[in-house]
């Protein structure tokens, strides 16, 4: 695909009045399972406008890292869907959704764990709160990147970045860019429960009854896939 790619989805016949459009970011070393994830899109996932994809070659693992996380956080420049479902190409849908899908009582949902616990549980995991608190400037008690998809509404990537140049003086993909380490959900969900808590429905991993798994995340790191996952997106596509 181009670097914005658009793949047109019709919608269903029980139209939602969400106006929602899917969002990939991908590149090169994830085609193989990037075909799959759109073959998943194609089967399970109804009621949203397109799918858009921005395939980029990044000139190292470093600057993808961080590139890719920009480009998530610009999701909104390459549509004008009032929400985004945002998605990476390792991953998979499983069973159907609509945009009404990842909405209670009209709110986005989004989960989150408290951060004694995750770090806790992981150890290593305390470099990303690291992170968060430097770019928030305050400690953030929660971690926000729970599971596979986010749906993220428009208003609020503009919001983060409007922020960001306040915050600190600079656009937040030169932020990014000259970052070691960022963590892209966790700062957008952070800034969400700061800032707009009300405009959300959280849910508290550690205590509340979760939503159904919609999504089978695999691990590619830019490989093909490996016998367990061929089996697994076998069955998940049959």
């Amino acid at each position: 695909m181009t670097e914005a790619g658009l793949r047109y989805k019709a919608t269903s016949v029980t139209d939602t009045p969400i106006l929602c459009d899917l969002f990939i970011r991908t590149y090169p070393g994830d085609a193989a399972y990037h075909e799959k994830c759109l073959a998943s899109i194609d089967k399970f996932c109804t009621g949203f406008r397109n799918t858009v994809v921005v395939n980029k070659t990044d000139r190292s693992p470093r600057i993808g890292y961080l590139q890719q996380q920009v480009d998530k956080l610009h999701a909104d420049t390459w549509t004008d869907a009032d929400y985004v479902l945002i998605t990476d190409s390792d991953t998979l849908f499983k069973t159907p959704v609509t945009p009404e899908t990842y909405f209670r009582d009209g709110k986005p949902i989004w989960l989150h764990t408290p951060w004694d616990l995750v770090i806790k549980a992981l150890p290593s995991t305390a470099k990303w709160k690291r992170v968060m608190q430097e770019f928030a400037g305050v400690e953030p008690e929660h971690e926000f990147m729970r599971r596979q998809p986010f749906m993220i509404p428009a208003w609020l990537l503009k919001d983060l970045r409007q922020w960001c140049v306040f915050q600190h003086t600079r656009a937040l993909a030169d932020y990014v860019m000259n970052s070691h380490w960022f963590t892209e959900y966790n700062v957008l969900g952070h800034h969400a429960w700061r800032f707009h808590h009300d405009r959300f429905h959280w849910i508290d991993t550690s205590k509340d009854e979760l939503p159904e798994l919609t999504v089978h995340q695999f691990r590619t790191l830019g490989r093909n896939p490996i016998e367990a996952d061929l089996e697994e997106i076998n069955r998940i596509l049959a």
